[in-house]
């Protein structure tokens, strides 16, 4: 297994201690055993520090890294992603857990395509007390019908993606001004720079949903920019008004998109 490539898996952590050793247990348990398991405490207040230190006793594999000042997350990240030795990156959320069989599948699935930069998977849904609550909605599993969507909601689950490292390094990783979307913003660049997706049918993770870790819906100024760069950016890239058109019929968030295109008729005057 060990001549296989090197999967640095990125766990940021921040305040975590109810269920960051089950998620963590999840990754160092995982059949896929070349990894480099990266935890990073993003100055929690609470005992998350003590349980990550704990971990990284029992596990060569697990770099623990405590942040100087609270960075957030996109920083957090970043910071993770230049620490990494792996010619690729996991990414797995502090709540979450990884069935055993993950990392192997996704790994099986990039070496037998390797056209593609990023694969993410299906989910289930775990409350707090560990119990199953259903399945996510699928996510489309192709290339093209990922992008078709991506117009209008994000359609690569963050916590759950195996990527090539070069697709984080070439693209200067995630941009740091954008807290609550900054996988999204991401995404819709790599697509503009060329990089392939792919999503597994499998629910390979158990996504957390506690009352802690929802957050508003509301479509708020982050979202506003990344809409406008991909409006700006895809119009540059295809040089013509059918790709905008194109995210007007299929967006929810029509108004937002209205004044998205005035900045961008603005912006191709100058």
């Amino acid at each position: 297994m060990n001549n296989r490539p090197l999967i640095s898996v990125i766990i940021p952590c921040y305040n975590a201690e109810k269920f960051v050793e089950k998620s963590v247990r999840s990754i160092m348990e995982q059949t896929y055993n070349n990894l480099e398991i990266i935890l990073i405490n993003d100055c929690s207040t609470d005992n998350t520090e003590f349980i990550l230190q704990q971990l990284a006793l029992e596990d060569k594999r697990i770099v623990y890294i405590k942040n100087d000042h609270n960075l957030k997350l996109p920083k957090t990240l970043n910071k993770g992603i230049a620490l990494a030795q792996g010619e690729y990156i996991a990414r797995m959320d502090a709540d979450d857990i990884a069935v055993p069989e993950r990392l192997e599948t996704q790994m099986n699935f990039m070496l037998n395509n390797p056209e593609i930069d990023l694969v993410g998977t299906n989910l289930k849904h775990l409350d707090e007390h560990d119990n199953f609550t259903g399945y996510a909605s699928a996510q489309p599993t192709e290339h093209k019908d990922i992008v078709k969507q991506l117009a209008w909601k994000c359609t690569i689950v963050h916590p759950s993606i195996l990527a090539k490292k070069s697709l984080f390094t070439e693209l200067n990783g995630f941009d740091e001004s954008i807290v609550y979307a900054e996988d999204y913003e991401l995404w819709i660049r790599a697509y503009l720079a060329g990089k392939k997706f792919a999503n597994l049918d499998e629910p390979l993770l158990h996504y957390r949903i506690h009352q802690k870790q929802m957050t508003s819906n509301t479509f708020n100024s982050s979202h506003a920019k990344i809409i406008r760069a991909f409006l700006y950016q895809g119009f540059k890239k295809s040089g013509r008004f059918g790709f905008i058109f194109g995210m007007f019929v299929q967006t929810p968030f029509f108004y937002y998109l209205i004044n998205a295109t005035e900045n961008l008729r603005q912006r191709l005057r100058k």
